[in-house]
């Protein structure tokens, strides 16, 4: 019996795919405004359309050294959109990705401000960009 016990071990381990935490991804930037009108999301995976993403940000030249170029052989863009709010005091980010053999697994958090919180009148769009792990297929939850 005692010898069975590490074999069944090793079987169970084995039986089931597992979701692995994978925290290799990075947040590059993260604005208010500029992001989409709709809330969703952008996967940038070639270096062409990731030059045109960038010059169609419209920033400011002192900004542009955030934007590193990316290894596409590693590496995807993700581009995550809030939508457009009616006051300051909102913001989208990565909360965790994991990783299994079929998919990327995105966990997205929300923020917006607290009951009775001061924020300015302004319409704005937030969005963030991120590095995330190349992956056949991008689940955004």
């Amino acid at each position: 019996m005692i010898k069975i016990l590490p074999l069944l071990v090793l079987i169970m381990s084995c039986s089931a795919p597992k979701e692995v935490m994978d925290n290799s991804f990075s947040v590059i930037y993260k604005s208010e405004m500029g992001g989409a009108e709709k809330s969703g999301h952008l996967l940038i995976q070639d270096n062409e359309t990731y030059i045109q993403f960038i010059e169609s940000l419209k920033l400011d030249e002192s900004e542009y050294a955030k934007f590193l170029a990316v290894d596409f052989k590693k590496k995807n863009v993700l581009v995550l959109y809030q939508g457009q709010k009616n006051s300051g005091g909102y913001e989208i980010d990565i909360e965790s990705l994991s990783n299994n053999k079929e998919s990327i697994v995105v966990k997205k958090k929300e923020t917006g401000p607290k009951k009775g919180e001061m924020a300015t009148t302004v319409i704005t769009s937030p969005y963030c960009i991120a590095l995330i792990p190349k992956g056949d297929k991008i689940i955004i939850e």
